[in-house]
């Protein structure tokens, strides 16, 4: 995850600069040391037929889906590897009946709860209850306005009662943001949906790349190219340093592309001076790029273990079998935590490999069948990521 607006700020404020480095070291990624974030689907259902759903939830729940008694055992062992945040998602995290009594635990373990939802579920009472469980932060998703969102997700109204979920969430107190994922069939809904997050208060504006994963594997072919995609994150850079200079709108983040960052980078050295670049630069190697299975992990409805929410092809473990310490010792987390040293192709040889990291390699597996492959999605040039004496020889 990308915190565009956050970046832009210490750009245009030289005294930010230290407090973001101070909440930036990556203090977690040794394997041996547990992960921070932990993605729990709670649920493998949905009420909804999103085509992109990374987690191909069906219609209807699963037997296999944890048992609230496992539910309350696992929250203990995630608290006990040290996690700090727990997303509770799904499918769709508010179908499952002692969703408040896991929220309750995580929030009693010392671990921070958040919420990422379709939204439609919420209302007043639910928001209440959320708050007073220990939420944090909803994320809810919408990808588009009115007429495309409810097409799309297949839901009549999912638009409005979506909508009404985070004005609800916002007015409970709750830290909100509106989530959409990008492809060739909606980049026409980011601009009127920014001015919609606007409007009704959003904290932060996701904008999440297209992941090939789930119901989504089949998607590649409506995934925007490389070049559609640095387009459209210039014009939403630009959008983000005129809602600072203006004070208005929601926080601009975008995720699921590492090469985002550089691209952002790139974009401060144009508009800024060199001072301000090397400051978002130290940010960016901070943050170190792309953190599947080291920073975060995903459990899937049946207890499974993955490198992200999205790399369901990659198994670390299962929580029912194996205690969660011992799934974490998995040599993949190893050979991802020295990742730069395997990555080939345009990722090996690119000059912001620390920033990046390599970004998704489960793009990379459904593009090359290669894990260590580049990522076909990379919105950086070749000129722009050789390196200096490859750039001059």
């Amino acid at each position: 995850m990308l915190m565009v607006s956050d970046l832009l700020r210490t750009a245009r404020e030289p005294a930010l600069s230290a407090a973001l480095e101070q909440r930036s070291p990556d203090r977690y990624a040794a394997p041996a040391r547990g992960v921070p974030v932990v993605v729990w689907n709670v649920v493998g259902h949905c009420n909804l037929s999103c085509p992109h759903c990374y987690a191909s939830a069906s219609r209807e729940p699963s037997p296999r889906d944890s048992s609230p008694e496992e539910g309350l055992t696992l929250l203990t062992a995630l608290a006990d590897a040290g996690t700090k945040v727990v997303i509770f998602s799904g499918g769709e995290p508010l179908l499952r009946r002692d969703l408040f009594e896991l929220i309750t635990r995580a929030k009693s373990l010392g671990m921070v709860p958040q919420l990422s939802t379709n939204g439609v579920f919420i209302d007043s009472a639910v928001a209440a209850r959320l708050k007073q469980a220990g939420v944090a932060y909803v994320g809810i998703s919408i990808d588009g306005m009115r007429d495309f969102n409810d097409r799309y997700r297949g839901l009549v109204g999912g638009f409005s009662r979506a909508t009404a979920g985070i004005v609800a969430c916002k007015r409970a107190g709750l830290k909100t943001g509106l989530r959409i994922t990008l492809s060739k069939i909606n980049q026409a809904e980011l601009e009127p949906l920014l001015e919609h997050a606007t409007e009704i208060g959003v904290d932060r504006f996701y904008v999440s790349h297209l992941l090939y994963a789930g119901r989504a594997y089949r998607m590649g072919q409506d995934d925007l190219r490389p070049d559609e995609s640095r387009a459209l994150l210039e014009r939403l850079f630009e959008r983000a340093l005129v809602q600072l200079e203006t004070q208005t709108g929601p926080d601009i983040v975008t995720g699921g592309n590492d090469s985002d960052g550089p691209a952002l980078l790139q974009f401060i050295g144009r508009r800024f001076d060199r001072e301000a670049a090397a400051r978002v630069e130290r940010l960016l190697l901070l943050r170190r790029g792309n953190s599947a299975g080291e920073k975060i992990v995903n459990i899937d409805s049946m207890g499974r273990v993955h490198p992200d929410q999205f790399w369901q092809a990659a198994v670390l473990g299962d929580v029912r079998q194996q205690p969660f310490s011992e799934i974490l010792q998995h040599p993949l987390r190893a050979q991802l935590a020295e990742r730069t040293r395997h990555l080939t192709g345009r990722c090996g040889s690119c000059r912001f490999i620390e920033h990046c990291r390599g970004s998704h390699r489960e793009r990379a597996l459904a593009g090359h069948r290669d894990m260590w492959a580049a990522d076909p999605a990379c919105v950086m040039t070749d000129a722009e990521i050789a390196l200096p004496q490859a750039r001059t020889a």
